[in-house]
Formats: C-alpha cells, structure tokens, sequence
C-alpha cells in the first residue's frame, strides 16, 4: 500500500506540472486538482502571543470511466506543515490521522521537529451504477446529512464545521448500496470499518419525498450502541426548513444520546442569505468551564459539540462579481461560549482565489467572560 501512496505522491506533482492539459486526459479518464497556500496565525487572548503555522496543500483526483456504468476513482491529499504549531504540538503527526479510516494508506515523507511532509490516498473505491442500482466499495464519504452546519443523521463521517480548508471531509472504508423503487422512493444500506475495537457502524436508511419534503428514516449500529434517526429538508413558504434528529440507544457501558438540530435558512432580493441554526446535545457542557483548556472539540457523530445548547447564525452576500463575504457567530448558552467567523474570499484570476479568514473565541471562565483566543487565516488556492 505505501508503494501506492509513493506512486500517487510523484504522479500527482508530474500532473501538477502540466496541469494546464489535465483537465481531461481522454473521455474515460479525467484529473483534476488543486494547490492551496495556507498561513495560519494564532494569537492569545491579548494579541501578545503569536503562534504561527503554514501549509502547501495538493489534491489530485483521479475518476477512470471503462464503462458508462463502472468508476474507478483515486484521490490523493498531500500536506507540507511547518512552522510554531508544529513545534510547540506534542504528537502533531498523530492529530493528521484521519482515524475512521481502517486501512492506513498514510505515508509520512518527512518528519521532525518543525516541519512535517506526508501524503493520504482520501479515496480509493469503485462504482457501479444503473437506472436502479449503485453499489460503492472501497474509501469513500458516506454522506446521510440533510442540514448544513450540523448532520446527526451523518454517523459515517462526522466532520468540524471550523476546518473550512478540507471541503471534501472525511471517509471510512467500506461500502453502500442504494436501491431506487421509483423517483420518489429509495433505500440504502452502508457499512464501514474503522479498525477500531466493536468501532464499525453499519446502517439502513429509507428516503422519500412526500408533502413537498425530502424525508429520510435510519436505523442501525454505531460502534456498540444501536441508533435510529430521522431528517427532513423542505420549505415553509419561501424559508428553507431542515432538521435532523438522531438518537443512540443505551449500549452495554454507555447511556442514551440525543442529537437534535433545526435550521432554517432564506435569501433576500437584494442578495443576502441567512441561515438560522440549533443544536441540542443533551450530553453536552451546560455551565461555565474554570478552563477553556478543558473544552474537548474532538467531535464525533455522537459529540457535534462538546456544548448542549448551540445557536449559529451566518450570513452571506457577494459584495461584488469578484468579493464575497460570510459571517457566522456560534453562542452556547449554558458554557457561555461565543465564536465570532467572519470571512471574505476574492477571485484574484481564473481558477485563482484568495481567502481571508478569522476566528475568535470568547468564553467565561472563572465567572469571567473574555477572549481565550484569535486564529488569522490566509489562504490562497488554485484549483486545475
């Protein structure tokens, strides 16, 4: 497998290079791609520390078309980072791992003290699919999320709607089967193996579309606990409506969970788009905290947030046919916690965009509310 991963790394700088002709190297084979500059600069609640960090970012994809129903595709992520936040993270290499994944098809290039070169085949399956019948095996994404911040119903792939610079998330080994009994009515079975111990999650959903809804029915295993959950996405009026609930049943060393979010989102004439969302963890933090240290965001399907309740509101708007701007604020009620995400992004030329990107976090501690921290990202990214 690491000779693989060898081949993919070279291959996709000799694409790369040439990448002005990779678009479509014939009717069966496509390659596509992207290089991403990423600066990251990460201050204390005073501005009086600095913590600074870089990243070069190359994606290669690779989808082989032999026949009109048969795709093989091969994805290929390749990460160069350096600087203070891999000096002053104890284990840094370890937190690149994406541990849903049961197979380690990571190969590390380069690693020391400050700077760290590796590359991870993201995707690897084949496809089958007819007018009825698609069948997926292989490393893929299982997507069962309706809603747009938070996806209960996304037991397979859960993902940190703060990393904005992985826009493709996360995958598992395994496979999935969707049936379609008419245009209204499908079925899907999935299954993936994480590697872990009593970690697999296997599920069925059932997907329709009734009263102007698209609605969906899980149930199924995650890791030791069984869980069934429900989404819908439809409109009320002119005001799009999503929710998704997803309930884990108590298993042998653990207790009930419930995930519930509700969102709604509308787009004005002039332009702007709001979206209003809320997330109800009920075994989540629901006071202050004595350290923001102690706050885990490792998330999971179970823990979207380490929070119980989550208030999000962002909005959008294209300033201009070449500036965009968003703005998203997160307030957890119980914790006290307040997250401020603004962000604008400029087409600089064809195929060559430039992101501006802040966070800030705010908290109370000690019956103290204050900043705990600022994150200033600058990114650059061409897509080919």
């Amino acid at each position: 497998m690491k000779k693989l991963v060898a081949i993919g790394f070279i291959f996709s700088f000799a694409i790369a290079a040439n990448a002005q002709d990779s678009t479509a190297t014939s009717k069966k084979l496509t390659i596509n791609g992207y290089v991403k500059n990423l600066q990251t600069l990460t201050f204390d609640k005073d501005f009086s520390d600095l913590i600074s960090g870089n990243t070069i970012h190359n994606r290669i994809n690779v989808k082989w078309l032999p026949t009109a129903r048969l795709t093989a595709d091969a994805e290929f992520r390749t990460r160069l980072i350096w600087g203070d936040e891999v000096k002053q993270t104890p284990g840094f290499v370890s937190l690149l791992r994406n541990q849903n994944e049961a197979i380690n098809m990571q190969k590390i290039w380069i690693e020391n003290k400050s700077l760290v070169l590796l590359t991870n085949v993201e995707r690897l399956y084949v496809d089958y699919g007819n007018d009825q019948l698609n069948i997926r095996v292989g490393r893929q994404r299982i997507n069962w999320g309706m809603a747009t911040t938070w996806n209960p119903n996304d037991i397979f792939n859960s993902y940190n709607f703060l990393d904005f610079d992985y826009e493709e998330r996360p995958g598992v080994d395994g496979g999935r089967a969707r049936y379609l009994f008419s245009s209204s009515f499908n079925t899907e079975i999935a299954y993936a193996n994480t590697g872990k111990k009593n970690g697999n999650v296997a599920a069925l959903k059932y997907a329709l579309n009734k009263w102007g809804y698209d609605l969906q029915l899980i149930t199924g295993w995650y890791y030791k606990n069984p869980t069934i959950g429900a989404g819908w996405a439809g409109s009320i009026k002119d005001a799009g409506f999503k929710g998704e609930v997803q309930y884990f049943l108590p298993g042998r060393d653990s207790t009930n969970h419930l995930n519930l979010t509700l969102q709604g989102d509308y787009m004005f004439k002039n332009g702007w788009y709001v979206n209003l969302g809320l997330l109800f963890n009920n075994r989540g933090l629901n006071k202050s905290l004595n350290n923001w240290g102690n706050l885990n965001l490792g998330l999971s399907p179970e823990n979207l947030m380490p929070t119980k309740w989550n208030i999000i509101a962002t909005t959008t708007k294209e300033l201009t046919p070449l500036l965009s701007a968003n703005l998203s604020i997160l307030y957890a009620p119980g914790t006290n916690l307040l997250i401020l995400y603004p962000s604008f992004r400029y087409n600089l030329a064809t195929n060559l965009d430039a992101d501006l990107v802040w966070q800030s976090f705010f908290a109370e501690q000690a019956h103290v509310f204050e900043a705990v921290s600022h994150i200033c990202f600058l990114r650059l990214k061409w897509n080919f």
